[in-house]
């Protein structure tokens, strides 16, 4: 026993020598490199929570809490951030608003000729940009050349067989649901909001452009609601196939060739819900490089005066077409 005592002894010596050696070798990697890559967070670890760096560059700033931001800030001599408080805010679960407030929107209210807005955007059809651009961005927005007034022709598919006035190059579609039955629900036990209707036409859509020579990977849906997420998910998943289906926030920073919106809400009381959320709109509406086909019930969304500017908008610079 008193031998093995004395191993186990030696042997957590060297254990502790070893770490010790790991993070000096750490620490010195880290100080020759001209660049250290981290969270927020990560930066008071106890590899760098002694370290001072020149310049902390600090991505996605508007959807960080106050006390994230401050972290790398206080490392540095100086900071930049960069971000688009038009997007997500912080996730915070409370209903504080002050919580959901971003030290990056805070900054430029309060310093507006110390930030510098990034008007030249590489990916977009200009026309998908269009209405977020005039909405959320004054109408400052350029789109790039190189992207300017790419289509879904440069992918190689074929021509559509069905829903010719859907799949053709135009980049921006409204699908009307409006009379066709495609009312909303609350599944059992649940508080997110589905609706089958638009489901079916997802699939219907997702079948052609597979017919036409699109690949999963070119496609992405997005739905504001949990319910249709699920709902989507068991209709057009596969084990051969699997899209992405997500919400919008899980689309935040993404970007397909051919995005799907199914906005879900469709009544009679104009009820739209979060949809009111008016920077997830931006977010969903700008995730599609060449195709934008929305979906929705523009009897219920007309109700809100930004989707009826939306439905305007698509109307004068894509088509806005009737299902059925």
């Amino acid at each position: 026993m008193a031998k093995w005592i004395k191993l186990d002894r030696k042997i957590e010596s060297l254990v502790h020598a070893l770490r010790a050696k790991e993070e000096e070798a750490y620490k010195q990697i880290i100080r020759s490199a001209d660049v250290v890559l981290a969270t927020n967070g990560m930066i008071m670890s106890e590899i760098l929570k002694d370290e001072e760096f020149d310049v902390a560059v600090i991505d996605e700033g508007s959807q960080q809490v106050i006390p994230s931001t401050l972290i790398p800030i206080m490392h540095a001599e100086r900071f930049v951030i960069a971000g688009d408080h038009k997007q997500l805010p912080p996730t915070v679960v409370s209903d504080n608003r002050e919580l959901k407030e971003s030290l990056f929107e805070k900054l430029i209210e309060a310093l507006p000729d110390l930030s510098q807005m990034l008007r030249i955007q590489y990916r977009m059809h200009e026309k998908i940009m269009g209405f977020s651009n005039r909405e959320f961005y004054e109408g400052k927005l350029i789109a790039d050349a190189s992207v300017k007034e790419h289509t879904i022709a440069d992918l190689g598919l074929g021509e559509p067989e069905r829903y010719r006035d859907i799949l053709d190059e135009t980049p921006i579609v409204f699908v009307d649901t409006e009379g066709t039955e495609a009312a909303e629900r609350l599944p059992d036990r649940s508080t997110s909001y589905e609706n089958p209707k638009e489901a079916e036409i997802v699939k219907a859509l997702i079948e052609e452009l597979e017919n036409m020579g699109a690949k999963p990977e070119q496609i992405g849906i997005i739905t504001p609601y949990a319910a249709q997420v699920k709902l989507l998910k068991k209709l057009i998943d596969t084990e051969e196939r699997v899209y992405e289906i997500k919400s919008v926030d899980g689309f935040q920073g993404r970007e397909k060739e051919i995005i799907i919106i199914s906005f879900v809400r469709s009544n009679d009381c104009g009820e739209i819900g979060f949809l009111q959320d008016l920077r997830r709109l931006n977010v969903a509406l700008t995730r599609a490089k060449r195709k934008l086909i929305c979906i929705g019930d523009s009897k219920t969304l007309t109700c809100n005066e930004t989707y009826q500017r939306l439905i305007a908008y698509i109307e004068k610079e894509g088509r806005v077409r009737r299902w059925g």
